[in-house]
C-alpha cells in the first residue's frame, strides 16, 4: 500500500508539472476570462495517510490512464491508415505474375516458366494507364527452347460514367472529410472525458464538504450538551431540556454516517474515472467556490457553432452526401470511353534475348471508341434517388442540430445566470444563519431563549451551509458545461490532442 502511494503521487507531480498553474480560460463568449472554480485549500483537515489531489491533476491522470480515450486512439491508428490508403489512389501499382509449370504429352516433356510483371497508374481524370510485359521459356525434350516476349500499353480514359475529376477524386474527398470527422469525434470524447473527471472531482469535493459540515454540526450539539449540562447543575434548565440537546446529537451522528458512505462512494467513482487503483485514498484539496462571469448569448452561440464537434460533424455528414450524389449521378450516364494502345512482340531461342528484341520490332497501335449504353434499367436510378435522399435529410438533420444547438446554448447561459444567483443568496442566507446563532447562543446564556430555539437554529445553519456548498458546486459544474456545449473544453484546459 507504502509503494502505491509514491508510486500515485510521483505521476501526479509528473501531471501537475506538465499543466499550466490554473486551467486559464478560452470561452471567447465571456465578457471576460472565468477564474476558477476552485482554489486550492490547506490540507488540515486530510485524513492521515491521503494523498492530496488537484482538479488539474484529476484532469491530467484522467487523460492519462482513461480507457475510453485510449480506445479512441487506437481506433485513430485505423482511421488514418485508411486516409493513407485513400491518398495513395493515384499512386503506380506494381504487380508479377508468374509461374512454372513441367507436363508430359504423348511422350514428350514440356517445362514452361512465365513471367508477367504490370504497372497500373490511375490519373485524376478517371484515365486507367496500364503497362505489362509478359515472357514465356518454353523447354521440350528433344527441341530447341523458345522465348516469346510481348509487351503492352494501354489507357482507357471515360468520357461519361467514371470520368472527370470530381467523380476520381470523389473517394479521396470522402476519406479526408472521414479524417476530419474522426478528429472531431476524438475531441469530443475527450472533452467529454474531462467534464465527466471534473464533475467527479466536485462530487468528492461535495462530499468532503458534507463530511466536514456534518462533523462541524455534531461538534455544536455536544458543545451545546455541556453547556446545557452546566447550566442544569447550576439550576437555571430543567432535566428535561437535555432531551432535546441528546436528541439532536442522535441526528448529527446518523447525518455523519451518511456522509461518510456518500464520500466514499464518490471516491470510489473518480478512481473508476482515473483508471487508478481504488485502494488509493485521496483527497480532493481545492476549495468549493466560484466567481461571478456573465456570458454573452450572442457570441456564445457563434462561439459554438465554429466549435461544437457535434455540430461540425453534422455539417461534414452534408458534404459527403453531396459527393455521393455526385458521383450517383455520374454513374448514371452512359458507359464512353477512349481506348488506345500499343504493343511489341519478339520471339527469339530464349526469353533474355527477347528483351533486346523488343527495342528492334515494330510497335502495333490500336485507338477507339467503345460505349455501353443501357437501355430501360429503372435500377440504374435507384443509387442518386437513394443519395438524393440522404442529402436532403442531412440536410433537415443540420436544421434540427442548429435549433438544438441554440437551445443547449441558451438553457446554460440561463442556468448560469441563475444559479450564479442562487449561490450569492445562499452564502447570504449561510452567513445570516451563522449570526443567528451566535445571537441564539448568547440569549441560551442569559437566560432569554431555549434549548429548543438553538437546535432549531443550529438545524437551520447546517441546511444553509449544504445549500450553499450545493448552490456553488452546481455553479461551477455549470461553467464546465458552457465549455462543453461550446467545444471549448480542451481550450479552457490548454490542452492539444497527439495525433
Amino acid at each position: 500500500m507504502r509503494g502505491g502511494k509514491a508510486i500515485l503521487g510521483v505521476t501526479l507531480a509528473l501531471c501537475a508539472t506538465s499543466l499550466a498553474a490554473a486551467p486559464a480560460s478560452a470561452q471567447q463568449a465571456r465578457e471576460r476570462p472565468a477564474p476558477r472554480a476552485n482554489t486550492s485549500m490547506p490540507t488540515a483537515n486530510m485524513p492521515e495517510g491521503s494523498i492530496p489531489l488537484t482538479l488539474p491533476e484529476a484532469v491530467f491522470l484522467a487523460l492519462r490512464s482513461n480507457r475510453a480515450i485510449r480506445s479512441q486512439y487506437l481506433q485513430r491508428v485505423a482511421d488514418r491508415f485508411s486516409l493513407r490508403v485513400a491518398e495513395a489512389t493515384f499512386d503506380p501499382r506494381f504487380g508479377v505474375t508468374g509461374g512454372v509449370t513441367r507436363s508430359r504429352s504423348n511422350g514428350t516433356n514440356l517445362t514452361q516458366a512465365t513471367l508477367g510483371p504490370v504497372v497500373n497508374i490511375a490519373a485524376p481524370t478517371g484515365a486507367q494507364f496500364q503497362f505489362g510485359w509478359l515472357g514465356v521459356q518454353s523447354n521440350t525434350r528433344g527441341q530447341s527452347p523458345s522465348g516469346q516476349g510481348r509487351a503492352t500499353f494501354q489507357v482507357i480514359q471515360p468520357l461519361l460514367a467514371g470520368g472527370g475529376v470530381d467523380f476520381a477524386m470523389a473517394p479521396v474527398r470522402i476519406a479526408r472529410i472521414q479524417e476530419e470527422n474522426s478528429k472531431l469525434q476524438l475531441k469530443s470524447l475527450v472533452a467529454d472525458q474531462i467534464t465527466q473527471t471534473i464533475t467527479g472531482y466536485r462530487t468528492l469535493l461535495q462530499a468532503q464538504e458534507q463530511l466536514r459540515i456534518a462533523t462541524e454540526a455534531l461538534r455544536r450539539a455536544r458543545e451545546l450538551a455541556s453547556v446545557n449540562q452546566a447550566l442544569f447543575a447550576a439550576g437555571r434548565l430543567a432535566q428535561v431540556e437535555l432531551i432535546q440537546a441528546e436528541t439532536s446529537i442522535a441526528q448529527q451522528e446518523l447525518q455523519l454516517v451518511g456522509a461518510r458512505n456518500q464520500h466514499e462512494a464518490a471516491r470510489l467513482a473518480l478512481l473508476t474515472l482515473l483508471a487508478v487503483n481504488q485502494n488509493q485514498r485521496i483527497w480532493a484539496v481545492e476549495r468549493p467556490a466560484a466567481e461571478s462571469a456573465r456570458v454573452n448569448p450572442q457570441r456564445a452561440l457563434a462561439v459554438a457553432a465554429a466549435n461544437q464537434p457535434d455540430y461540425l460533424r453534422t455539417l461534414l455528414a452534408v458534404e459527403v452526401n453531396r459527393i455521393n450524389l455526385d458521383v450517383a449521378r455520374n454513374q448514371r450516364l452512359w458507359d464512353v470511353s477512349l481506348v488506345a494502345g500499343t504493343g511489341w512482340a519478339a520471339q527469339r531461342a530464349d526469353l533474355a534475348r527477347t528483351l533486346g528484341a523488343l527495342a528492334e520490332v515494330r510497335n502495333d497501335f490500336n485507338i477507339g471508341l467503345q460505349f455501353n449504353i443501357p437501355l430501360g434499367q429503372i435500377a440504374r436510378e435507384q443509387p442518386e434517388v437513394n443519395a438524393t435522399i440522404a442529402l436532403r435529410q442531412s440536410e433537415l438533420a443540420i436544421e434540427q442540430a442548429r435549433d438544438r444547438l441554440r437551445q443547449a446554448v441558451e438553457d446554460v447561459v440561463r442556468n448560469i445566470d441563475t444559479l450564479r444567483r442562487q449561490a450569492e443568496l445562499a452564502r447570504r442566507a449561510r452567513e445570516l444563519a451563522g449570526q443567528q446563532l451566535e445571537a441564539e447562543l448568547v440569549k441560551l446564556q442569559a437566560g432569554r431563549s431555549s434549548n429548543f430555539q438553538v437546535v432549531s437554529f443550529q438545524g437551520s445553519l447546517q441546511s444553509a451551509e449544504s445549500a450553499e456548498l450545493s448552490a456553488v458546486i452546481a455553479y461551477a459544474n455549470a461553467l464546465t458545461q458552457l465549455d462543453q456545449v461550446l467545444g471549448t473544453t480542451l481550450e479552457t484546459w490548454r490542452i492539444s490532442l497527439n495525433d
